[in-house]
């Protein structure tokens, strides 16, 4: 049997331990409740710092609940002026069945985003501001959370970049415009069908170019000339296909510049054939454009194709600078070469162009051209149409008139481009592209 003494002993003892497990859990609870302390005043501190405006309102009524030192900053109202008040005081009164509305969806979505309800300043100036607001819990109960955000300066960059596109876009008119009035005066100089066919009453045209002008361009007349040495005169028939350096504006003036060389030299002394009118062009655009061997940068000039019809004795005379000539005969196609050098880029070893004189037959076909229907990408595989595929199309047609020939042609080159590429989407024309066809007889 257990004393009393020892009884009592173990009795305290238990009571010490009781007691000292007791004062643990009350340390420990101490030390949650100081954390919880400082985690809030570290959350309140942050809401503090913000430089957002903070408002809780109550969903029910629209009462404000909370602000921060935010929203004095941005609307000057201190919490003891926001104090018992409603959020929509503190917009304008049009746009208070617009706010009520927010707080709504707001309820419902849990969350939105708006930048169209300007608040009210304490100084009573609209104020345009973006605010987020979202339901979440407050004093137990859901609220609805609203950050506003000054949006002056957004908004006044924004005005800034509409203004400068709107300056933008007024230029680009502007330039467009100049660009197509600049159209017209180049179409001016370009023969028109009727003067051409007063020099070959048998011809197509088909001229498509890339942009709103053209570094391509065409040019026909009928010439007198007396060759040195001769007494009888030539009556020729003269014809000219002309790829300038580039596209768009820079060969839009480098055509004008050609067309001018061209028409000199229907009156220059030392001009009487094809041969002749190429190698004074060419000396004539380097003077012109004061181009010089060394000046390796400028790469202006022309490629040309060029030929002159004598009917009377019976001959065609090419000449081309890096362009060819095709002729069809008896339904075979032969390329008639020119020269490999262009016009007007200076080179050491620049020759004088020359010549090709052929015999003409009845029936005889002539095409001149420029290199961009060759390099147009199109067809099934998103190829170019390269200058096969060009002399199958001219075979393929030759039986049919010149006109039935050209419409032919363009129906072909506009199918090949209106073919999907590989990787999706059209393709785009990639340069000025000009055909002629004409019989001489």
């Amino acid at each position: 049997m257990i004393s009393w003494p020892v009884l009592f002993l173990f009795t305290v003892v238990l009571l010490i331990a009781a007691i000292i497990v007791l004062l643990l859990r009350l340390s420990k609870l101490q030390s949650v409740q100081e954390s919880r302390g400082s985690e809030y005043d570290n959350f309140r501190s942050i809401v503090d710092l913000a430089n957002d405006a903070i408002l809780v309102i109550d969903i029910a009524d629209g009462k404000i609940l909370q602000s921060n030192p935010g929203t004095e900053k941005l609307l000057g109202y201190r919490w003891e002026d926001l104090s018992g008040r409603r959020f929509f005081d503190l917009v304008e009164p049009h746009n208070v069945e617009r706010s009520s509305l927010l707080v709504a969806d707001v309820w419902e979505k849990k969350g939105l985003i708006f930048s169209d309800l300007p608040l009210v300043t304490k100084a009573g100036n609209p104020l345009p501001v973006e605010c987020s607001a979202r339901v979440a819990p407050f004093a137990g109960r859901p609220a609805i959370v609203i950050y506003a955000r000054d949006i002056r300066e957004r908004l006044r960059m924004e005005q800034e970049i509409q203004h400068q596109a709107a300056e933008i876009e007024q230029k680009n008119r502007d330039i467009t415009d100049s660009i197509t009035y600049a159209r017209k005066i180049q179409e001016s100089i370009l023969p028109t069908d009727e003067e051409l066919g007063e020099v070959f009453p048998e011809h197509f045209v088909f001229y498509r170019p890339k942009d709103i002008v053209s570094g391509d361009f065409y040019w026909a007349a009928s010439v007198t000339t007396t060759p040195p040495g001769q007494v009888e005169s030539h009556h020729l028939k003269v014809v000219a296909a002309v790829d300038c350096t580039g596209h768009g504006v820079p060969g839009a003036f480098m055509s004008i510049i050609g067309h001018t060389l061209l028409n000199q030299t229907r009156t220059a002394p030392s001009v009487n054939s094809v041969a002749e009118a190429l190698s004074y062009i060419n000396s004539e655009l380097l003077l012109t454009l004061r181009q010089r061997y060394h000046e390796t940068a400028l790469r202006d000039g022309m490629d040309m194709s060029m030929c002159a019809v004598n009917v009377r004795e019976g001959w065609i005379e090419f000449a081309g600078a890096n362009h060819p000539m095709y002729l069809i005969r008896n339904g075979a196609l032969t390329i008639i070469k020119g020269d490999k050098q262009p016009i007007g880029r200076y080179e050491e070893e620049t020759k004088p162009f020359t010549a090709r004189r052929i015999a003409l037959q009845p029936g005889d076909q002539f095409y001149l051209f420029s290199d961009g229907i060759a390099d147009q990408f199109g067809g099934p595989k998103g190829k170019k149409f390269k200058y096969k595929r060009l002399q199958e199309v001219l075979l393929q047609h030759a039986h049919l008139p010149m006109k039935a020939q050209g419409e032919a042609f363009e129906k072909a080159i506009m199918v090949w481009m209106s073919q999907p590429l590989p990787g999706g989407g059209l393709p785009e024309q990639t340069d000025d592209m000009l055909l002629i066809g004409f019989k001489a007889v």
